[in-house]
């Protein structure tokens, strides 16, 4: 074989190695590598997303929170409301509009779902009296009531832990209409300030089944909710105890809910301001 057939043949063993492509064990180190990243991609991804569900979570609560606090509380509020007569001196008695069968507040005790309370209120409307309200008063469901007319509103739970309320308007096209007002609440505790000696201030936070409570004399409510978020998005799962206004509650089983409780005290104004 001369010189120019053994370079020949070396041109071609170089041509041969480079048409070969990666080893096999090339090939294992570039899949360990894109593994490597991927996992990285799909952690970061899951990180990101629980962050964001989490978050949500807390949004939801402190929304709800809000609600209650903007929508709820004054509602209650109303409660013991009476419509303006033409003269301050022709209002009508507190109790000759809210009787003994029907007082401007009351409720029950551990009735509802979760051994969840509920809370009823009453007040007039305003408007010309003749069944055009002004708006300016409303039931529970936003639903305006004329003067004269008695608004009975009662909250409870769900046993989708959900917030309702039913409203009795006789202005609304449904007077007894019941809706849901929010998600997200697990239980729903409330106490009644009573006036003891006149003073037009509490004295005593009771329970709705005290056996000495006198509803004519409620001049405050203390409202509690354990507020739930829709989705399990905590990353530990937990059942603690929560202590609500003089009751505990715990959870059934350890889950990956978040939670918080809330409380707030109404004053009735309606029961301290009056005209007379």
């Amino acid at each position: 074989m001369n010189v120019q057939d053994r370079k020949n043949s070396f041109s071609d063993l170089c041509r041969i190695k480079k048409s070969q492509g990666f080893s096999l064990l090339e090939v294992f180190v570039a899949i360990t590598i894109s593994l490597i990243l991927l996992e990285g991609v799909l952690l970061t991804f899951l990180n990101s997303k629980s962050t964001y569900n989490l978050t949500n979570g807390y949004a939801q609560l402190q929304e709800n929170a809000r609600f209650i606090e903007n929508y709820v509380v004054r509602n209650v509020r109303l409660a013991g409301y009476r419509s303006p007569p033409a003269q301050p001196s022709q209002f009508t008695s507190t109790t000759d509009i809210f009787t003994a069968a029907l007082p401007y507040v009351t409720g029950t005790f551990n009735t509802g779902p979760n051994g969840s309370d509920t809370l009823t209120i009453r007040y007039q409307g305003s408007g010309n009296g003749t069944g055009t309200p002004d708006g300016t008063i409303v039931d529970c469901l936003n639903v305006a009531a004329d003067a004269n007319t008695i608004v009975t509103n009662t909250y409870s739970l769900t046993s989708n832990n959900e917030l309702q309320c039913q409203a009795q308007n006789a202005n609304s096209t449904n007077s007894n209409n019941t809706q849901i007002l929010m998600s997200g609440v697990e239980n729903f505790k409330v106490l009644f300030g009573e006036d003891l000696n006149g003073d037009f201030s509490a004295d005593r936070y009771v329970r709705a089944n005290y056996a000495y409570l006198t509803w004519s004399d409620i001049v405050s409510v203390r409202i509690s909710l354990l507020l739930r978020s829709d989705s399990p998005v905590s990353r530990f799962k937990e059942n603690p105890t929560f202590y609500m206004i003089g009751t505990s509650y715990t959870p059934t089983a350890a889950d990956n809910y978040l939670r918080t409780p809330m409380s707030v005290t109404v004053l009735l104004r309606n029961q301290i301001l009056k005209p007379f």
